[in-house]
C-alpha cells in the first residue's frame, strides 16, 4: 500500500467515524433534550389557563398512551414518554391539535381564535428552551 493510499484510508475512516458520532449525538439530544422534560403541573390552576385541572386518569389510556394530562376550558394537554406516540396522537386529533416535542395540545373546537392558538403554542414551544423548534427565539 502506498503512503497516499494509507492516508486516504485513514481520512475516510476518520470521516466515517465523525459522521457516525455526529449522528448519534444528534439522536441523543433529540431524545434527551429539554423538550422531553416539560412538566404539565405548571398548567394546573394557572389563571392563564381557565379550568386547568389534572385529567390523566380520564384522558390517558391504551389509545392515548400519555402519562400526564391536563384539561382546561379551551384545550387539553397530553405528555408522552415516547415522541412517536405524541406525533401519532397529534395526527389523530387532526386540525385541532399541536405537537410540541413530547406534549400534544388538543384545542376545543371554536374555543380559541387562530391567533390565540398560535400564541399558546408559541409559549409552549419556549418552555425549557432558548430557541424553539423552527428557530423561534424565546
Amino acid at each position: 500500500m502506498t503512503e497516499r493510499t494509507t492516508w486516504l484510508v485513514v481520512g475516510l475512516a476518520l470521516g466515517l467515524t465523525a459522521g457516525v458520532l455526529g449522528s448519534e449525538a444528534w439522536h441523543w439530544l433529540d431524545e434527551n433534550g429539554s423538550r422531553r422534560n416539560v412538566d404539565l403541573s405548571s398548567f394546573v390552576g394557572d389563571p392563564a389557563l381557565p379550568g386547568g385541572r389534572w385529567a390523566t386518569d380520564e384522558l390517558c389510556d391504551d389509545e392515548v398512551p400519555c402519562f400526564q394530562a391536563v384539561q382546561a376550558d379551551d384545550l387539553s394537554l397530553y405528555r408522552f414518554a415516547d415522541r412517536d406516540d405524541a406525533l401519532a396522537v397529534g395526527r389523530s386529533f387532526a386540525g385541532d391539535a399541536y405537537v410540541s416535542g413530547w406534549v400534544v395540545v388538543r384545542f376545543e373546537p371554536g374555543a380559541l381564535t387562530a391567533d390565540e392558538r398560535v400564541a399558546f403554542a408559541s409559549g409552549l414551544d419556549c418552555i425549557n428552551v432558548g430557541v424553539a423548534e423552527g428557530g423561534l427565539e424565546c
